[in-house]
């Protein structure tokens, strides 16, 4: 029988320690760490791969050409993310992290993960990520924790400023109705309110689709039917999956719907981490500017290329052209191209 969460923490508390687990010497910044959720781990990835130990499942095939092989190269070991989820002890102590960085950003108990870690002697500290607004902090904590204020400050400062950016945007009242379509049918959504759903939500768009009780829980992904959606008959379909955008696009029954007739589908880019969620990561803050620029197109307010390539270059330390943003920012392209 599978165990639950509560069960799998228990049980991973109760290893024993291993005492030639890495630690950094007494007042150095830690070079080995632990991250122990999807959220943390792809913010790491980007800032400072080289200390990255591991991660929570296996890197996006995409996100080749944005990490050195090396980096894509590093263990799984798991990590503690909802449903259950914990890491594979042996491959997680065969990293030697000398720290392990926490958030419950995912509705994992912070305190049994940092319970469990510290029983098998790794020193764990806590960031808070539940929204876009706590990247900048989130940056300057890490650099702090990695002895490397000076090199994250400005991009703490960049993201604070597309933050202020964005906030500044006009928005239409009232604004279009918009349902975020999940899973390869696209019959799957989040509710308002939802980490997965913080996107639309920035942009105030309206999900025609109701969720049952108006709850939602942590991890999203409420189905409805194909009835439900047709009578919903939402102004646009938004999608990061590849599938359900060529469902909505090519088949018969979604033909009726307005979002398709008005040519008003949208697929997210998907480098090198999937833009909307799933694990919602930091490119959550180039994505609103996508999703703006799609939904207005003609505001003149930003140019959608240069912030995305200066994006890249603060956050990823990654030099793209023009062509390689363009293609990055219009994934369904790929689907006409030839060949």
């Amino acid at each position: 029988m599978a165990m639950n969460r509560r069960q799998a923490l228990a049980a991973l508390a109760s290893a024993p320690l291993w005492p030639w687990l890495g630690s950094a010497t007494a007042g150095s910044a830690p070079t080995r760490v632990y991250s122990a959720s999807p959220v943390t781990t792809y913010l790491l990835a980007a800032l400072a791969p080289d200390v990255l130990v591991g991660w929570n499942f296996p890197p996006p095939a995409q996100a080749k050409g944005f990490f050195t092989p090396a980096v894509l190269a590093k263990p799984v070991v798991g990590g503690f993310f909802g449903q259950g989820k914990t890491p594979n002890t042996e491959a997680l102590l065969a990293t030697r992290p000398e720290l392990a960085i926490v958030s419950g950003a995912t509705s994992v108990n912070i305190q049994e993960s940092s319970e469990a870690l510290a029983r098998l002697g790794i020193p764990s500290r806590v960031i808070r990520l539940n929204s876009m607004d706590d990247y900048p902090a989130a940056i300057e904590q890490l650099g702090q924790w990695l002895g490397r204020s000076e090199a994250f400050a400005p991009k703490a400062a960049f993201c604070r400023s597309l933050l202020s950016e964005f906030a500044a945007l006009p928005l239409p009242h009232p604004p279009p109705s918009a349902y975020y379509a999940e899973q390869a049918d696209g019959l799957a959504s989040e509710c308002p309110g939802s980490l997965h759903n913080e996107v639309p939500d920035r942009l105030r768009l309206r999900n025609p689709v109701q969720c049952p009780g108006g709850q939602h829980n942590g991890f999203g992904m409420v189905r409805i039917s194909a009835e439900t959606l047709l009578a919903a008959n939402p102004d646009w379909i938004i999608t990061q999956d590849m599938a359900a955008y060529q469902a909505f696009t090519q088949q018969p029954r979604w033909q009726g719907l307005r979002a398709v007739q008005d040519r008003q589908v949208l697929l997210a880019p998907q480098q090198p981490f999937r833009w909307l969620d799933r694990p919602p990561s930091i490119v959550r803050l180039i994505a609103v500017f996508w999703l703006y620029d799609r939904l207005y197109p003609g505001h003149h307010r930003f140019d959608l290329t240069e912030l995305t390539q200066k994006f890249f270059q603060v956050l990823f330390n990654a030099s793209l052209s023009k062509a390689a943003i363009e293609s990055l920012l219009n994934p369904e392209n790929r689907l006409h191209a030839p060949g």
